[in-house]
């Protein structure tokens, strides 16, 4: 009898050891998303391809269609399935026309609304034109419809993914900003943006006078009008396609399920915010890799190093020659500090010339090079990537911010401490570069800031890699969540902001008064009415 009960129970074992299987696995696909890239600069396409690594890294069915505008820069993402949309050949000359046509941004006010209004024309026509381009691929439309996304994740800075994930049918979509939640994004999802203390996307600070809070006023009024006009484009080309009834893309994104942007709660400015916004900043944040020899070598040569970078956009080789004289000058003065400059055209820097202390490259790995303890200070111009990478390794930086949501990031920088800003107008002058040198390398408060920083961010409890797979999985398996809308996204303004409310509270005030002073009138006028003659001779 016992042999027979251990050859049951011989038989019975595998369907004991797989029974928790059966019963707790659900069986389901991995999701399916589609990531839509515009491929304009390196900060937005890096961005959305670590975003579509991450996610495929973390098991779901990933792929990036890459909408082309320049083929200096690439797709971003070395996991994901990637799909192209070739450019428009006027679309790429356009953008591809000096460098973008962005003007000599070295020159004239960080925060000059007028430079973000002259490029918005230029931004809305361009975005129109591929959007249209896009939309003439039918065959891939047709496979995009076929794959049963279930979910389009889209930046909103080219709105045309927005459109799109309607057009195929996506279950639900996300939204990605390459930077903070700016101004116009906060307002149509109906994120709370008191501007009285808040300071605008593409503002340096607002204090508490009238002239600054104006100023914060005229500032978010510029990022309103530039993405609204950029959305107003792309609908133009969805509604002449599919007819007038086609939603706005601003609806689309107000009714995201979740919200991800590149800012990082440590190094960023508190701000309100909802439940399906969710900070992932540090996502794009690599660990640092060994440097290889050369790099070694050139950070051995001096008992400090400095890196100066103004990022892909704004080229060193753009800045005007008395600023690039004025730089090197300063950097001459401190022979014992080897100063890593990168500058696209290492050939052309004939004014570095016969100063030992000055290394100038092409390109240089820059994060990487923050991770090495050896680098003792960072010249940037402010751009979201460097900000959040310096706060990651715990170096100390001076900002030139020199245009859009730069200045916000400088002012960021100077409020945690662990930097400080310094007027792009003022690289024309070396000994104004040569103070603020010794400033960030000879105060320690900028280093220990620093170190701090860093150190909060390394103990967080939750990593972005953490808080961008479960979101998006969540988002992708139940798409919009009623708890997590927002009310009044629909209320006219006058509800709002209580319009009425003070309207009638203010008309109540002027009719008491009114009757007050109405009253008293009639009372003063009794009593001053003159006696007759007859009555004064009774």
């Amino acid at each position: 009898l016992s042999s027979r009960i251990q050859s049951a129970m011989a038989r019975l074992l595998p369907l004991i050891l797989l029974f928790p299987l059966l019963v707790f696995s659900t069986d389901l696909p991995p999701p399916k998303i589609l990531v839509y890239s515009i491929r304009s600069g390196f900060s937005h396409v890096n961005f959305m391809g670590r975003l579509s690594d991450v996610l495929t890294e973390a098991g779901m069915n990933v792929t990036t269609l890459v909408s082309i505008l320049r083929d200096d820069v690439g797709d971003g993402t070395t996991k994901s399935r990637v799909l192209h949309i070739d450019a428009d050949p006027e679309v790429f000359a356009k953008w591809n026309e000096n460098g973008g046509n962005l003007g000599n941004i070295f020159r004239g006010s960080s925060d000059e609304i007028m430079g973000v209004l002259e490029m918005t024309p230029k931004l809305r026509d361009t975005f129109a034109l591929q959007c249209a381009h896009a939309l003439r691929k039918t065959d891939l439309i047709e496979l995009l419809k076929a794959e049963k996304y279930d979910a389009v994740m889209a930046e909103p800075f080219d709105y045309c993914g927005f459109g799109l994930a309607r057009v195929i049918g996506a279950k639900t979509v996300i939204t990605a900003s390459s930077a903070a939640i700016a101004d116009h994004l906060a307002w149509i999802t109906g994120t709370p943006s008191p501007f009285s203390w808040m300071q605008s996307s593409f503002s340096a600070g607002v204090s508490q006078s009238i002239s600054s809070r104006l100023g914060n006023l005229v500032s978010f009024a510029a990022n309103y009008y530039c993405h609204s006009q950029k959305a107003s484009g792309v609908d133009a080309v969805f509604r002449q396609r599919f007819g007038p009834d086609f939603p706005s893309v601003e609806e689309i994104v107000a009714n995201s399920s979740l919200i991800l942007t590149a800012a990082d709660p440590l190094v960023e400015l508190a701000r309100p915010t909802q439940r399906k916004i969710v900070d992932i900043g540090a996502i794009g944040v690599h660990d640092s890799k060994p440097l290889d020899e050369e790099y070694n070598q050139i950070l051995s040569l001096r008992p400090r190093t400095v890196i100066l970078s103004f990022g892909s956009v704004a080229q060193s080789i753009a800045l005007p020659q008395e600023y690039k004289n004025a730089i090197a000058e300063a950097f001459r003065r401190f022979p014992d500090v080897t100063f890593l400059w990168k500058y696209e055209k290492p050939e052309e820097a004939s004014h570095v010339v016969g100063i030992p202390n000055i290394i100038v490259k092409k390109w240089m790995p820059q994060n990487d090079l923050l991770g090495d303890p050896r680098i003792s200070a960072f010249i940037s111009h402010g751009g979201k990537t460097s900000l959040n990478e310096v706060g990651d390794k715990g170096v100390p930086v001076i900002m030139v911010p020199l245009f859009a949501d730069q200045p916000r990031n400088a002012a960021i920088a100077k409020k945690l401490g662990f930097g400080f800003i310094f007027e792009k107008e003022d690289l024309a002058r070396a000994d104004k570069i040569e103070a603020a040198l010794r400033e960030i390398l000879d105060n320690e408060k900028y280093t220990t800031m620093a170190k701090r920083v860093a150190s909060t961010i390394k103990a967080r409890p939750f990593s972005a890699r953490e808080l961008l797979v479960k979101n998006v999985d969540f988002a992708a398996k139940f798409g919009n969540v009623a708890s997590l809308d927002m009310e009044g996204l629909d209320y006219p303004l006058y509800v709002y902001w209580n319009v009425d409310i003070v309207v009638l509270f203010l008309l109540l005030l002027l009719s008491s008064v009114a009757l007050i002073f109405v009253g008293l009138r009639r009372l003063f006028r009794s009593f001053s009415t003159p006696v007759s003659a007859s009555k004064k001779l009774d």
